[in-house]
């Protein structure tokens, strides 16, 4: 059966606009204030948690940013099958297994 291609599922533009702009003066302001967060994140003790949480920080939102981005777009990822799982059969029979035999190495 052909997939149904009339129903179009509202594409999320205006999400991905926000987290665009939002992504935006982040980046901004990161380079307009280089010497300031050099100066907080080489600080250290407690300071040294600024560089992972404005790593994180970045990562969310550019992240949603180009998430709504390619789904706007129509690309989107493959769905995959479900897997169902193998029923394993007991065997009756045994089997030999050979030992390995010691060998002398000189």
């Amino acid at each position: 059966m052909a997939a149904d291609h009339s129903k179009s599922a509202k594409k999320p533009i205006g999400k991905m606009v926000l987290f665009g702009i939002c992504s935006a003066i982040i980046y901004v302001a990161l380079l307009l204030n280089q010497g300031l967060i050099t100066a907080y994140f080489t600080r250290g003790a407690l300071y040294a948690v600024l560089p992972i949480a404005g790593a994180f920080t970045l990562s969310y939102i550019h992240g949603h940013f180009t998430g709504y981005f390619w789904t706007v777009l129509g690309i989107e990822a493959k769905k995959s099958a479900v897997v169902k799982p193998r029923l394993e059969v007991e065997r009756s029979e045994k089997r030999e297994r050979p030992q390995p035999q010691p060998r002398l190495r000189a």
